[in-house]
């Protein structure tokens, strides 16, 4: 993965950061009190005007996302695309943010279906008409949130695993995955760009 990072830089330099004018500074403070050598992403949200906003950060691996065109939107606006985001979760969220301790480290997981394996995918590609099953990976993201002083950061651990691999897992995490795929809201499908993937890699992780 630190290879793969260092490509992405090397590739696509004036892409990967970005920060908001006037905290250059903190950016800088919060990217020298990590490792050198983190595998994550790094998003960095502070407070203004009284609402948590993406600051800064360095995204190497976007999954359909675009790092300069968050920067300074408030973390229900970066999420305005996701549906139900802001219905469920949205102010539980900032609120979440809000009472984070210092040290303390919130984790969760997100899922994604690619069908280019690429770890660099900044915009949504049309979907691959009647491509083999056996083609697509499964894209997880780690996600932590943490306190850092006044700031809060945001990382994200990307995996990439094709199916092949993944179908022989042991046979009751692939059956949990397709009952998840097969329960995902219409609405989630098309903002996943999973749409016409769903029945046909179900069929393939339970054959």
């Amino acid at each position: 993965m630190l290879r793969e990072r260092t490509m992405v830089r090397s590739a696509h330099p004036a892409e990967v950061f970005a920060c908001m004018d006037g905290w250059g500074a903190t950016v800088a403070a919060v990217f020298d009190a990590l490792p050198l050598a983190t595998p994550d992403d790094i998003c960095i949200l502070g407070k203004v005007n009284d609402r948590w906003v993406l600051v800064g950060g360095e995204l190497c691996f976007p999954n359909r996302w675009v790092l300069h065109e968050k920067i300074g939107l408030p973390v229900l606006d970066i999420h305005g695309p996701v549906p139900t985001y802001a219905a469920q979760v949205g102010a539980g969220v900032d609120s979440l943010i809000d009472r984070l301790a210092d040290g303390r480290i919130v984790e969760r997981a997100n899922w994604s279906i690619s069908d280019s394996g690429n770890f660099f995918e900044p915009r949504t590609p049309p979907p691959i008409p009647d491509i083999d099953p056996a083609q697509l990976l499964l894209r997880v993201e780690r996600q932590t949130l943490r306190r850092l002083g006044e700031v809060v950061v945001f990382s994200i651990r990307t995996y990439m695993e094709p199916m092949p691999t993944f179908v022989t897992r042991p046979r009751e995490r692939v059956d949990a995955f397709v009952q998840v795929l097969r329960e995902t809201p219409a609405e989630v499908r098309a903002y996943k760009s999973i749409t016409t993937y769903v029945d046909p890699l179900c069929a393939y992780l339970t054959r």
